[in-house]
């Protein structure tokens, strides 16, 4: 009886390990395989060309009196597909963007008399992922312009936007000028809590170093902006920036 009874549980046994390997083997037909999706690398940087950097006579091809087609090139971005090329007018702030270029030159009619900057952003297809160029600048020929203004000071600190510790009472700040001529410097360092443009004291008038430090209050929003001139008495003028301490 005993025997009888292994043998039939031995069978049963076996009966399900066969109905159980069926029903494993029966969804194989739904089974998806997922291949992992290509890694696509960024492109690399371009080199720019042309405008050179910090050129003073750019004079580009004269369309009127007051606009003249320049002509941007810059050298090939490894991987790169297109390219957005963007200007900026650095007296008013004004951008031209110029997007997805396919090759690496590109004319563009600006105003005369007016200094700019420029980069170039290389992109490729199947990432999101960009790489951007040096920025150069340089001035546009002007109707009669024979010394050219220095270029708008690039304030560097505090940055805009930031905010100081309440324990704070002295900032240095600073800024980068320079002058297409290649003549030396003087500034007049606007500072103040209500727009950056209330007239200067005595002491913030013809620095001969980019920096100079200031005491400042907890609670207050400061404004910034920067002067420059040269010997001929040619000036221009940065943005405002703001900071606030706590």
């Amino acid at each position: 009886m005993k025997r009888i009874k292994k043998i039939f549980s031995f069978i049963l046994l076996t009966v399900l390990f066969v109905i159980n390997f069926s029903c494993g083997s029966s969804g194989d037909d739904n089974i998806s395989i997922t291949t992992p999706a290509a890694v696509v690398d960024p492109p690399s940087a371009s080199t720019l060309s042309h405008p050179e950097n910090n050129k003073v006579c750019e004079t580009g091809s004269s369309i009127s009196e007051t606009q003249s087609s320049v002509e941007f090139q810059w050298n090939t971005g490894t991987n790169a597909d297109s390219y957005d090329l963007q200007i900026a007018n650095l007296e008013n702030s004004q951008t031209t963007n110029q997007n997805n270029i396919s090759g690496t030159s590109k004319s563009v009619t600006l105003i005369k008399g007016a200094p700019y900057s420029w980069k170039v952003i290389s992109k490729r297809n199947g990432t999101t992922k960009t790489s951007t160029s040096d920025t150069w600048k340089f001035y546009l020929s002007g109707e009669g312009i024979t010394n050219y203004p220095p270029y708008p000071a690039k304030l560097i600190s505090p940055k805009s936007g930031s905010t100081l510790s309440a324990e704070t009472t002295s900032v240095e700040m600073s800024w980068e000028g320079s002058d297409p001529d290649g003549e030396s410097l003087t500034y007049t360092l606007y500072f103040d809590t209500t727009d950056g443009l209330q007239a200067p004291p005595s002491e913030n008038k013809n620095l001969t170093t980019p920096s100079k430090t200031l005491s400042v209050s907890s609670g207050e929003t400061y404004f910034w902006r920067v002067k420059s001139t040269d010997p001929n008495e040619n000036s221009s003028y940065s943005s405002v920036y703001t900071f606030r301490v706590e």
